[in-house]
């Protein structure tokens, strides 16, 4: 379609979600839910969650269908029952199992769901480097920086599928190098090259987007071998780049090399880091939301125009706890939690549930991700449908006394808001042993601050960013945070030994909010280390 100049085709087959209604996205709702009900009718995995019935209407399935989580599948996914499910796989993803249920999650992607994750990826990209409503900016042979987790995840499936006939993109280093190779050898690998082939396009958590800017403007030299400064091509990038780092008397940057058109940004981190991944880089990231069940899930319109994300009407079919449904299920799991469908939504926070199409799993799977309904639409863009945000894992939020409810996204703005340099950090809820009191315990490696000092800042800050803290501190009148220093390098440690015991990708970085008693444990004992040492 590129080539033959049908760019409105284009746009309207990847991005034409943007233009619906709240009734033309039910439509594609309902429509694609009365196929995957036919499907699952005839599959055991379908029958078993169903109780043998055969919803006739999607209001009865709603009824009959329990809500379910990846326990419900132990007996299918985890074994790959393919002869039991709605539809024959043709890879497997799995998850990193983050939640500390399972090492891992196992899902089943159709040729169906392949296919939409390849359009997942193109149309992120396409996005990403627009600059107005139905710019399309891609061309043949783009380069696209390998910058994530190699298949079976789903970041690795969707640089397949993409390759296999949704977009020639040129991979570097190429999907069968890359594959290889570790996390750090890839980004070596990557700079080296894109040193003569330049960069595209490149996507990944935002977190990962900014060390990987700032690992090459810190360390320049090492991403540039001897072999590679003797290419005419590469000695042009870097004489220009040089020169206009000098000019401006400052250290080199990754947009001085490079002129990507589009950066595909992920997790709850990218309002905190969005503007420093500019900074570097030249542009600002599109943010995305996709999960290894579903798909892709939501975007940002062009060019990261918008504050909220638009959802996809055919990754699943969505339903929408509302959190204190949620929470007043997880205190009584006999209780039958209400969900909302989309065309019912009012801003507000919600717990996602989906049900797969295409053949795929899940039955009103409980995705575990807490998003917020920010609109009803977006009157700039011209979208008229809901926007949302993504908060947290819904498990990984933090409670405090029934009066606060922290996620991580809450603490990454009011971090945002301080202006503190890029850094890990890690926020549990503790308890004092001698009255069982909660308090926060907020752990960050060594800063040029007193433990004290940085306690009082991120007190303040809360009260002045979350509303629902400051309430908190008006009745308690004390400051719950106590700031314990790790010893600078701990995490950069701990994430190269996960990375040597061949953990998950998921698991080479410790969860943010919560971590558990392990994860301490081993951090604490990396930190004295490094202090003996």
């Amino acid at each position: 379609m590129l080539a033959e100049g049908r760019n409105e085709e284009v746009w309207g087959k990847y991005c034409g979600f943007l233009d619906l209604n709240l009734e033309q996205f039910m439509q594609i709702q309902k429509r694609l839910l009365q196929e995957q009900m036919q499907l699952l009718s005839n599959c055991e995995l379908g029958q078993q969650l169903l109780g043998g019935q055969t919803p006739k209407s999607i209001a009865e399935f709603r009824q009959i269908a329990p809500l379910t989580t990846y326990k419900d599948y132990l007996d299918y996914l985890p074994t790959k029952r393919e002869d039991a499910l709605p539809a024959k796989p043709k890879v497997w993803m799995r998850t990193s199992g983050r939640t500390g249920e399972f090492s891992g999650k196992w899902v089943p992607c159709s040729e169906e769901f392949y296919a939409q994750i390849s359009s997942f990826l193109v149309g992120a990209a396409i996005l990403a480097s627009a600059r107005f409503k139905g710019d399309i900016r891609l061309s043949e042979q783009d380069t696209f920086l390998y910058t994530v987790a190699p298949p079976p995840y789903f970041s690795g499936i969707a640089i397949h599928a993409a390759g296999d006939g949704e977009f020639p993109f040129q991979y570097v280093p190429s999907i069968a190098e890359a594959e290889t190779m570790s996390f750090q050898e890839r980004l070596e690998e990557g700079f080296s090259q894109s040193l003569e082939t330049g960069i595209g396009y490149f996507m990944g958590v935002a977190s990962v987007l900014l060390r990987i800017g700032e690992s090459f403007a810190g360390d320049s030299e090492r991403s540039m071998s001897i072999r590679t400064l003797l290419r005419p091509k590469i000695l042009f990038r870097l004489g220009r780049g040089f020169l206009n780092s000098k000019l401006q008397k400052r250290d080199i940057l990754p947009r001085d090399i490079w002129t990507p058109k589009g950066i595909v940004a992920s997790g709850t981190d990218v309002q905190v880091y969005k503007q420093r991944i500019k900074t570097l880089w030249g542009i600002m990231p599109l943010e995305a939301y996709g999960c290894t069940e579903f798909g892709g899930v939501a975007w940002q319109s062009w060019g990261a125009r918008s504050k909220g994300l638009t959802m996809s009407p055919d990754s699943a079919f969505w339903e929408f706890i509302p959190e204190d449904e949620y929470n007043t299920w997880k205190l009584n799991l006999d209780y039958k939690p209400k969900t909302l469908v989309f065309d019912q939504l009012t801003p507000g926070r919600y717990v996602l549930v989906g049900t797969s199409f295409n053949g795929g799993a899940f039955i009103r799977y409980i995705l575990g991700d807490l998003i917020s309904v920010i609109s009803l639409n977006d009157e700039n863009a011209g979208i008229q449908l809901p926007q949302i945000v993504v908060e947290s894992r819904v498990d990984d939020v933090i409670d405090m006394v029934g009066m606060v409810i922290l996620t991580e996204r809450a603490v990454w703005r009011a971090i945002g808001e301080m202006g503190l340099p890029n850094m890990d950090w890690i926020l549990r809820k503790e308890y004092n042993n001698e009255i069982n009191e909660p308090f926060l315990s907020f752990y960050v490696e060594d800063m040029d601050r007193t433990p004290e000092d940085l306690a009082t800042d991120l007190h303040n800050v809360f009260i002045s960013c979350i509303d629902d803290y400051s309430t908190y501190y008006d009745f308690m009148q004390k400051n719950p945070i106590k700031v314990t220093m790790l010893s600078p390098g701990t995490f950069i440690a701990y994430f190269k030994q996960m990375e040597a015991e061949h953990a998950d990708p998921g698991h080479f970085k410790p969860p943010r909010m919560q971590s558990s008693d392990e994860v301490m444990a081993r951090l604490t004992h990396i930190s004295a280390e490094i202090a003996e040492s």
